[in-house]
């Protein structure tokens, strides 16, 4: 493939990309919609569904259209971002609402957590890179990481000025080349530093209003 061809390429990549992103909201409302009719036709079930093997069978079915529903959700929503948009989140909202893509992309052996915390404050996330360099993170780690291995993710203020970001890493978990870049890139306008359990990605706190 001669260079003109590469670029061509990578121009329709990119357009291709950009496309997606903008039907990505339309998507979304196509697919709320659907849910909700699954979900009013599982309830009406559920009214006259016996007790045994039809309740089990539709609790099953509801139980899959949840985490359906999380799926698409956390994919499209990341779909939708823009880099170079930073916006004021509290980094554990940014990642809950990441967390049902990361354990997609993660798959079935290895697990991804988020402890629960509260008041939280908000600092400027670019959410486009923080959403790639997670994805990048678990891509990386699982190549490496021993089945059952799990990453947790922990949220705390620093006073008097900064939040963090604390991912606990187990063996083999630690970014390298492009996801380590990627973490890096999350943290702009921060800074991210090593620890003992894995890494810290640091922000300022942002400005009120």
């Amino acid at each position: 493939m001669d260079s003109d061809q590469a670029a061509r390429n990578a121009e329709l990549d990119r357009l291709r990309q950009d496309a997606l992103r903008h039907i990505a909201p339309a998507i979304q409302h196509e697919v709320n919609n659907a849910l909700m009719v699954l979900a009013s036709n599982l309830e009406l079930l559920g009214r006259s569904a016996l007790e045994g093997a039809p309740r089990r069978q539709l609790d099953r079915a509801t139980e899959a259209m949840r985490r359906l529903d999380q799926a698409v959700r956390g994919f499209l929503d990341a779909a939708r971002r823009s880099a170079g948009e930073p916006a004021a989140v509290a980094p554990s909202l940014a990642v809950a609402q990441a967390l049902p893509l990361l354990r997609v992309a993660f798959g079935a052996r290895f697990g991804f957590d988020l402890e629960p915390s509260e008041g939280i404050w908000p600092a400027a996330l670019d959410r486009a890179r923080l959403d790639l360099a997670l994805l990048a993170l678990v891509r990386d780690a699982a190549a490496r990481m021993a089945p059952g291995a799990r990453i947790t993710a922990r949220a705390e203020n620093r006073p008097p000025s900064s939040v963090a970001l604390l991912l606990h890493l187990p063996e083999g978990a630690r970014p390298q080349g492009e996801a380590a870049q990627l973490l890096a890139e999350a943290a702009a306008g921060g800074r991210i530093e090593s620890t003992a359990e894995g890494l810290a990605l640091i922000w300022p706190r942002a400005a009120a209003g």
